[in-house]
C-alpha cells in the first residue's frame, strides 16, 4: 500500500500558450486529479511532495500531459524521477537466519499485474465502479454483515468494474469475501460475472447456498484470449431480507487483479541489497548489509549472518544495475561471518504430572486487573494463559508485586519422575520482552521427595534467544516474548512428590500455570526448503 510519493521532473516550456501538468490517478485511470502545472516559461522543475493525493492507494498512477501550441517541440518532459513510499507487513518480508543461507533468485510468471481493491464502506466503491444498479453500503464494517447489499429487498444489485491494461491480458482472477444468510428458507444469491468487451457477460460462480458457513472466501481464475486488453468483472446479488439481526446477502470486501504482457520481458542485469542488525550477547543490535549483483537468472549466491541470536530484519532492496552508479557485491563491511546453516528444534512433551493437583502459595495473590485464584485451582488447570501482558492477561493468572517472594508448592500426590518443569510469567506492568533480555524478575525451582527438606534445582532462565524458540512454538503476531512458558530441565530426571517455585518478582508480575512434564524432548527440525537447481 502506498503511503507517499516524492515525484521530481524538468521540462521545457516555450512560450505561455504551451502546456505541461502532471496528474495522478488511483483508480487504474478512471479518474484524475491534477497534481501540477507549469506557470513558468523557459527551463521549468516540478518537486512535488503526494501524501492524500496517493495514501492508502495500491497502484497510482502518474499522468504527464505536454501541449505544444505551435510546435510538439515547444513543451518537452527532460528527466522525471518517482520514489514511492509502500506500507509493508513484515511477515512478508524475506528473513535470514543465524549462520549460512542460500538466497535464489528466479523468474516466475512473465507478466505485469494491475489489482483493484476497493474500500467497499461509506459509498467508496464508487470511486472504482464504471456501473452499478440498486447498491447500497454501510458506513463501516459491523462484523456480522458486510457492508455492500442490495438497496431494495428482493430485488437485485449489481456493481462493474473495468481494468484497462496497456498490453495483452493473459489471466483475470478476481472474487471476495462474500456472506449469504436469509431467514425462513428464502435464499439470496450473489453471483459473479466477467466479460471483455463489457456487453457479452459469462458467468463464472454462484454463492446460492443458505447454510453454514455463511461467510466465504472464494475467487475465480479465468484465462483471456489473445489481443485483450480490457476486462470488465460484475457482482450481482439479491437479498430477500436485509436486517440489523445480520440476515441477508452482502460482500464484505472484494479483489481484482488483471495479468498482462508486459512490454519487455528480457531479464536485466540487478542489484539485491538485504540489511539487517545483528544481535549481540548483550542484546545490542549492529546493522550490516549484504550486496549482490545478480547478472543471470537463475541464480543463487549464500549470506552469512553472525551475532548471537536470529538478525533483525530491516529491508529488502532490489535496484536495476544499470541505476547503480557502482553496483557492488559483498558485506556492508568487509567480513564475512561465515557459520553453518541454522536447523530448528521440534519440541516434543510428555504427561504433565502437575495438571489437577493441589498446591499452596505462601502469599495470596493480589486481585487487581481481574486477577486472583479464589477456588485455588488456576495454576494447575492445564490452561496456560496468553502470551501477551496486561489487557485481559491477568485475570487468567495470580499476581504479586515486586517485595514480596511467594513460593508456590505443587504436590503430584507421590513421589514421581520428572524430566522438565515450566512457569508461565507475564505481567501486569511493565511489559519486559524476555527476547530483548529485559525481565528482571527470577524463579529458583526446589524439589522434595518428603517436603520437609527440598533440594535446590536451580534457577529459571527468563531470558530468551530467538534461536532457541522451537518451530512448533508460535509467538505472537508482535513477535515479543512478554508471556511466556519458561522451562528448567535438569541434566538428569528428578524423583520428586513436591515441586516448589520460588518468586522474586521485581514488577508486577502473573503465572497462569505450572507444570511438570515426565519428559520433554527437542529434535532437529529442517524445514527442508528445496531450491531450484540453477547451474551457477
Amino acid at each position: 500500500m502506498t503511503t507517499s510519493q516524492k515525484i521530481y521532473a524538468t521540462f521545457f516550456r516555450k512560450s505561455a500558450e504551451d502546456g505541461i501538468r502532471m496528474s495522478v490517478s488511483v483508480n487504474n485511470g478512471l479518474a484524475w486529479k491534477e497534481a501540477w502545472k507549469a506557470d513558468v516559461t523557459g527551463e521549468v522543475a516540478a518537486d512535488l511532495q503526494l501524501i492524500d493525493e496517493v495514501n492508502g492507494a495500491y497502484e497510482p498512477m502518474l499522468k504527464v500531459e505536454l501541449l505544444g501550441k505551435a510546435s510538439a517541440s515547444n513543451a518537452v518532459l527532460k528527466s522525471l524521477s518517482i520514489d514511492t513510499t509502500t506500507q509493508v507487513n513484515t511477515k512478508t518480508l524475506p528473513r535470514l537466519n543465524l549462520g549460512k543461507n542460500t538466497v535464489y533468485v528466479g523468474t516466475g510468471d512473465p507478466t505485469e499485474s494491475i489489482v483493484l481493491w476497493p474500500d467497499l464502506c461509506a459509498d467508496h466503491y464508487k470511486e472504482m465502479i464504471v456501473e452499478e444498479s440498486n447498491i447500497a453500503s454501510a458506513a463501516e464494517h459491523r462484523g456480522y454483515f458486510g457492508p455492500l447489499h442490495p438497496a431494495t429487498n428482493g430485488e437485485e444489485g449489481f456493481l462493474v468494474y473495468r481494468i484497462d491494461a496497456p498490453n495483452d491480458i493473459v489471466r483475470l482472477t478476481y472474487g471476495g469475501r462474500f456472506y449469504n444468510r436469509t431467514a425462513d428458507g428464502v435464499r439470496g444469491y450473489i453471483r459473479l460475472f466477467h466479460s471483455t468487451d463489457g456487453k457479452t457477460w459469462t458467468p463464472s460462480w454462484t454463492l446460492d447456498k443458505n447454510d453454514k458457513p455463511y461467510d466465504v472466501v472464494h475467487y475465480e481464475t479465468v484465462e483471456i484470449p489473445k489481443g485483450v486488453r480490457s476486462v470488465w468483472m460484475k457482482y450481482a446479488l439479491l437479498s430477500p431480507n436485509i436486517n440489523d439481526t445480520g440476515f441477508g446477502c452482502s460482500i464484505y470486501s472484494l479483489r481484482m487483479e488483471a495479468n498482462y504482457v508486459p512490454p519487455d520481458a528480457t531479464f536485466q542485469p540487478m542489484q539485491v541489497v538485504y540489511g539487517w542488525q545483528e544481535v549481540q550477547e548483550d542484546h545490542s543490535l549492529v546493522e550490516r548489509s549484504h550486496s549482490q549483483v545478480v547478472d543471470h537468472v537463475p541464480f543463487t549466491y549464500t549470506i552469512n549472518v553472525g551475532g548471537a541470536d536470529h538478525p533483525v530484519m530491516e529491508s529488502l532492496h532490489t535496484f536495476l544495475a544499470y541505476a547503480v552508479a557502482e553496483p557492488k557485491t559483498g558485506y556492508s563491511d568487509g567480513k564475512d561471518s561465515g557459520g553453518e546453516k541454522f536447523v530448528y528444534r521440534w519440541a516434543s512433551a510428555g504427561r504433565n504430572l502437575a495438571e489437577g493437583k493441589p498446591y499452596t502459595v505462601s502469599v495470596p495473590s493480589l486481585d487487581r486487573w481481574g486477577a486472583g485464584d479464589p477456588q485455588g485451582v488456576k495454576l494447575t488447570d492445564g490452561v496456560v494463559g496468553p502470551n501477551y501482558a496486561g489487557g485481559t492477561a491477568p485475570a487468567s493468572a495470580l499476581l504479586w508485586d515486586e517485595g514480596q517472594t511467594p513460593e508456590i508448592t505443587v504436590d503430584l500426590g507421590k513421589v514421581q519422575t520428572c524430566g522438565a518443569f515450566r512457569i508461565h510469567l507475564s505481567a501486569g506492568y511493565p511489559w519486559w520482552d524476555a527476547l530483548k533480555g529485559e525481565v528482571k524478575d527470577q524463579v529458583k525451582l526446589l524439589t522434595s521427595v518428603d517436603g520437609k527438606e527440598f533440594t535446590d534445582q536451580g534457577d529459571f532462565t527468563l531470558n530468551l534467544r530467538r534461536r532457541e524458540i522451537p518451530i512448533n512454538h508460535m509467538l505472537p503476531d508482535d513477535e515479543t516474548a512478554q508471556g511466556f512458558n519458561f522451562e528448567l530441565a535438569p541434566a538428569q530426571p528428578v524423583q520428586a512428590r513436591y515441586v516448589r517455585y520460588k518468586l522474586t518478582p521485581a514488577r508486577s508480575v502473573t503465572v497462569s500455570e505450572v507444570q511438570v512434564y515426565d519428559w520433554v524432548k527437542y529434535e532437529p527440525f529442517d524445514i527442508q526448503i528445496s531450491l531450484p537447481k540453477t547451474g551457477s
